[in-house]
């Protein structure tokens, strides 16, 4: 399971405007992960997660119908030409 830094440096490396973290660069403590801004940033980060991996699922699954869909038109088109 990733953690909510993990996630949010993930979502950075996609592109996506990360908000900053309330407790800074450092790792978040028991103390800060229990403060309000800490709450609410670790709750936009999980919201923007959930999006892009969506996003990432949705994709794939349009890339593999794409290569499905290609894939028989080619097998079809051989059986023409053969035909």
């Amino acid at each position: 399971m990733l953690t909510v830094s993990q996630k949010a440096t993930i979502l950075g490396k996609a592109g996506f405007d990360v908000p900053a973290c309330p407790a800074g660069d450092a790792a978040p403590d028991a103390s800060a992960a229990a403060s309000p801004a800490m709450q609410a940033w670790a709750q936009a980060v999980e919201a923007m997660y959930v999006g892009y991996v969506a996003a990432r699922a949705a994709k794939s699954l349009r890339d593999a119908e794409e290569s499905r869909q290609a894939d028989m038109l080619r097998r079809l088109s051989l059986n023409a030409w053969a035909a």
